[in-house]
């Protein structure tokens, strides 16, 4: 069982922290001014506003652009429980693309990295196992990266669709975090016009929802944490001497 540095840890839900401080102040006084628009835009659409966002997920993710922001978005536009379920739908879609992509159309330039990195041939050799690959999910691996790296290893496409289901706590704490910022930034945009605070059950519901902030991105960056060590530790076992 892995050993957990708290020192470490405890700076990353630091910079965590300041991270989330930053999206609420972004969230508040950039985005917050269109937000009704884009709230009516989607209302608009309707049943095709979660179609258009899976369709700008994978067209984005393809092409290398952070599928973080697509949670954050996801958070705010959709709420928690929803916006997790396109989140997963989304990128569920996206990393099977990018895996044909990866092993019919990219394979030589991909296939190079390996010849240059002894680690990624470690990669290479674990990839096969579903457990490495679940593992490479928890990871604070770019998404895109990573997809197209096990599409050119000895992974076979049902051991990386099964571990697709690793996707899940990432995308939670992204999209939690975007959900929590917008309704920050809701708040703060109604105290300006009422200056009332929250109080009884508003102010309970407050507590909870930032408390399950905290925790979600604490879980997240331990298990991130768990993960990458695990990994490290293969990769050193594997990796030629």
């Amino acid at each position: 069982m892995q050993k957990i540095n708290w020192h470490h840890t405890g700076l990353r839900v630091a910079f965590a922290a300041i991270a989330l401080v930053a999206v609420f102040a972004l969230f508040h006084y950039v985005l917050e001014p269109y937000m009704p628009r884009v709230d009516n835009f989607i209302v608009a659409l309707g049943n095709w506003g979660p179609v258009l966002f899976i369709v700008f997920f994978i067209v984005g993710t393809t092409f290398l652009f952070p599928e973080s922001i697509f949670a954050l978005a996801a958070g705010a536009i959709f709420g928690i429980w929803w916006g997790l379920l396109w989140m997963a739908l989304a990128g569920t879609l996206s990393a099977f693309l990018m895996f044909f992509i990866g092993r019919h159309v990219l394979k030589k330039p991909v296939q190079s990295l390996f010849e240059k990195h002894p680690k990624l041939q470690a990669l290479d050799k674990a990839a096969s196992n579903f457990k490495i690959i679940a593992l490479l999910r928890l990871s604070p691996f770019n998404f895109t990266a990573l997809n197209y790296l096990v599409s050119v290893s000895k992974a076979n496409f049902s051991s990386y669709a099964y571990a697709s289901i690793a996707l899940v706590p990432g995308f939670f704490a992204s999209t939690y975090i975007g959900y929590a910022a917008k309704h920050a930034a809701d708040l703060a945009a109604e105290y300006k016009l009422t200056h009332q605070l929250p109080t009884g059950d508003s102010l309970v519901q407050e507590v909870t929802i930032y408390a399950g902030l905290l925790v979600a991105v604490t879980v997240s960056i331990i298990v991130a944490k768990v993960a990458l060590k695990t990994i490290k530790n293969y990769s050193s076992s594997e990796s030629p001497k």
